[in-house]
């Protein structure tokens, strides 16, 4: 096999330049994509936490109204 068989020309070097940026950028939504739903996911638990004490306080208001009816 010779080197010019196996050597790259400048436009598929160029092509393969254009798809690593394109897979760098792909990489870096990805990354803040994952943040975003992190921060989502705490946001949502925090909220279950929330309706769940404010469920327990309403329920145990509503015992202690009934005991003193």
């Amino acid at each position: 096999m010779t080197d010019s068989g196996l050597s790259l020309d400048a436009t598929q070097e160029t092509r393969i330049v254009c798809l690593d940026m394109k897979v760098k950028r792909a990489e870096e939504k990805i990354s803040d994509l994952e943040d975003r739903v992190r921060q989502l996911e705490k946001r949502v638990f925090q909220a279950a936490a929330v309706v769940s004490a404010g469920l327990a306080l309403l329920g145990l208001l509503a015992q202690i109204s009934k005991a003193y009816l």
